[in-house]
């Protein structure tokens, strides 16, 4: 699983990096418009060589475009999050079910995160919560599974909430929708969602001793269908992939192959260039 480990880091690095440097550079120019802020843009020296005897009326209008979209993005989806994340604690509160709460509670002292037990037909099993992860089941899964299946399904969520993975996907997902004409960061996120999906797995059936118990789990849940994608940020195991990772545990030796985004890539290349040219030709 070395593999697998050093794939999440790098692509979680790298998706941040991206995001934060093109974030940065856009809140220099918005300081720049604004305040009229003057600052060295070391990112663009070398294209500022090339073009500075340019001179694009058009790009400061089109870039303005660009930096202010993001920001109102940026802003949105957090806000949204929010109150997605209030309202989602309150209908948890709502139909709680104290007895199976307390009792799983119990019998799983040393879990990493609260578990909460809701009151609900469908088969729900996720680590929820942005700064305080927690581990949110249903009525439903627990009739579903048996004692074994549940607590493989638990080490997995019990994986996702130690790292933080609810988080972790939100800030991905965060900036491949602020930054949607960046069209590698959609890979690091669907990626990454895979790849912590193939190691909550494997933790699970390391505590386990066995795969059998996850495996199983997994082929009742998926017959059983997969339930509603939920708004605010969260982990689910039926979240994504299920046919690989159904395989990985089949055949465990089996690797995962991430091909290299080269389209994404490329574009998303091509757009940083685009951006860095009209900088260039604003700022000087």
């Amino acid at each position: 699983m070395r593999e697998y480990r050093l794939w999440s880091k790098f692509i979680f690095i790298a998706g941040v990096l991206i995001s934060g440097v093109l974030i940065l550079q856009m809140g220099l120019y918005a300081l720049h418009v604004i305040m009229h802020w003057n600052a060295d843009y070391n990112l663009i020296e070398l294209c500022h060589s090339m073009l500075q005897s340019f001179g694009f009326s058009f790009a400061g209008y089109i870039l303005q475009a660009v930096v202010y979209q993001t920001f109102f993005l940026l802003v949105f989806i957090v806000v949204k999050q929010a109150v997605q994340t209030r309202k989602f604690a309150g209908k948890l509160q709502a139909c709680r079910d104290e007895a199976w709460t307390r009792r799983l509670n119990e019998s799983y002292s040393t879990a990493r995160g609260s578990i909460t037990v809701i009151d609900s037909p469908e088969a729900v099993a996720m680590a929820a919560g942005v700064f305080k992860p927690h581990i949110v089941l249903s009525t439903g899964l627990l009739q579903l599974l048996s004692n074994c299946e549940l607590r493989a399904v638990l080490h997995h969520e019990w994986h996702h909430a130690k790292s933080s993975d609810p988080a972790k996907t939100f800030l991905l997902t965060l900036f491949a929708s602020a930054l949607w004409y960046i069209p590698i960061l959609k890979w690091f996120l669907r990626n990454y969602k895979i790849v912590r999906e193939v190691l909550a797995d494997d933790y699970a059936m390391r505590r386990m001793g066995t795969p059998a118990e996850l495996g199983s789990a997994l082929f009742k849940l998926l017959k059983g269908g997969v339930p509603a994608r939920l708004p605010m940020s969260h982990v689910s195991i039926l979240d994504t992939s299920i046919n690989y990772r159904i395989r990985q545990i089949v055949e465990p030796d089996a690797k995962l192959r991430l091909s290299w985004p080269l389209a994404p890539a490329i574009i998303s290349i091509q757009v940083a260039a685009a951006l860095c040219t009209m900088f260039v030709i604003v700022l000087y």
